[in-house]
């Protein structure tokens, strides 16, 4: 991290004589192509238009009403050209349809599948637990067996041993001793079995331990990839209670846009418009989008709760408070605390950001391609509040708008998954729960 550079103004160089002098705005003499404005003998005279490319005046009206003309027959002949939209409209509304449909099948069939390999994986982890504990079992029921068998042979093993001492006198010793030595060895085989029936009555759990931690790392495997993001969507709006008179904020406050007048100084334009959310977090998981192709600079991030500092101030780079993602000419930047870190991707629409706000984590996406673009790691000690910064672009109109995907009636309909298969996936006891983009949250 090094010392954030100051930023180059996007509005073009204001010379020191950015405009006719009004007490002499009647009496202008000619007319400054380079700077585009008309000129006093004043101004010509101190020579702060020297080498400028100069007109007559009448020349320039002429010049000027050419333009205009051609302009206004580009403008008839794009109209033209393009007519009735209607059934253009018509057209694209019916793709997009047939696109979101095949999409739809595609999430569907997907699920399906993993739904499909969660319950394979289900089945076959209580075969293995019913299989082992029929092992177990029988190995149960062997040893019930050899005790049984060993305490009959005991039993007629004693009544051999008393009848020893009569065959002492009658029998050959030699036979005898074959005798002794077969029970002493039947004898020390018993003793070793009821030694060893402690150990096998105590049930040995090992492959259960192994089968449980073979489906907890399933389990630990999905929870780095699951939730994604937009599980978190929420309703974010603007709040409008202190914005300038040149920056619009729509009726649902969700798009702020800067239309900047005619007589918008330099210093307007160079100055940050930063406009807080409604909506504060101090825990959980949090996720909203932000359609930024409208603006040309702008920055997106949250910020820690302040005393308001008003709708301009300083560029966020020097707020110790604030953590935001910022373009300026295509070139994008992760600012806090007056430090910058320059970020490869660029050519973003449409900005997800995801907070997770117990880890102290908050995560731009790229939602067009679903990559990371950076993340941060911050210790929040207070409420933090969306944020939304643009500057004023001299020559046309600037606009940030929230994505409130939670505002569309279908939702619902949409995205609601069928009761069988959520009921199905429930009783797998299959856990979805955060860990907190690719869309990973760890």
């Amino acid at each position: 991290m090094r010392p954030f550079p100051p930023k180059r103004s996007s509005a073009p160089p204001a010379s020191s004589a950015s405009s006719c002098c009004p007490v002499f705005a009647g009496s202008a003499v000619l007319y400054c192509a380079t700077c585009d404005q008309s000129l006093c003998s004043r101004c010509v005279i101190k020579g702060t238009h020297q080498d400028h490319q100069l007109k007559d005046l009448k020349d320039a009206v002429r010049d000027e009403v050419k333009k205009l003309h051609k302009l206004s027959d580009d403008l008839r002949s794009r109209e033209r050209k393009f007519g009735d939209l209607t059934p253009r409209i018509e057209a694209a509304e019916r793709e997009l349809e047939e696109m979101c449909s095949r999409t739809q099948e595609t999430l569907q069939q997907e699920f399906h599948t993993l739904q499909t390999l969660i319950e394979q994986n289900r089945q076959q982890a209580f075969f293995i637990l019913n299989a082992q504990k029929q092992t177990i079992k029988q190995q149960l029921y062997q040893l019930l067996e050899d005790t049984q068998n060993y305490h009959s042979k005991s039993t007629v093993m004693i009544e051999n041993i008393k009848q020893l001492r009569s065959k002492e006198e009658s029998e050959n010793p030699a036979s005898l001793l074959g005798e002794i030595n077969a029970i002493e060895t039947s004898l020390h085989t018993m003793n070793e079995f009821y030694s060893s029936v402690e150990k096998k009555l105590k049930v040995d759990d090992t492959r259960l331990k192994a089968l449980e931690n073979s489906i907890k790392k399933i389990v630990e495997k999905n929870k780095e990839l699951l939730p994604r993001p937009w599980e978190f969507l929420e309703n974010i709006t603007l709040d409008e209670s202190k914005t300038p008179k040149y920056v619009q904020i729509s009726e649902g406050k969700t798009e702020m846009i800067v239309c900047p007048p005619d007589d918008l100084s330099h210093t307007a334009c160079s100055s940050w418009i930063n406009v807080q959310a409604s909506q504060s977090f101090s825990k959980g998981l949090h996720y909203w989008e932000v359609y930024v192709g409208g603006c040309e600079i702008w920055q997106v991030g949250v910020v820690e709760q302040r005393q308001s500092k008003g709708p301009q101030s300083p560029a966020l780079s020097q707020e110790k408070s604030s953590w935001v993602l910022e373009c300026d000419s295509d070139e994008l930047s992760a600012l806090h605390s007056n430090n910058f870190s320059r970020v490869k991707e660029s050519n973003v629409q449409t900005l997800g950001v995801f907070l997770d706000y117990d880890k102290g984590r908050l995560k731009f996406y790229n939602v067009n391609t679903g990559c990371i673009m950076y993340s941060f790691i911050a210790k929040f000690k207070h409420s933090v509040y969306p944020l939304f910064s643009i500057r004023p672009q001299k020559d046309s109109i600037a606009r940030l708008k929230i994505c409130n995907l939670l505002d569309h009636d279908d939702r619902e309909s949409d995205t609601t998954p069928d009761p069988e298969t959520s009921e199905a996936v429930s009783e797998e006891g299959i856990e979805m729960t955060s860990e907190s983009l690719n869309w990973d949250l760890v």
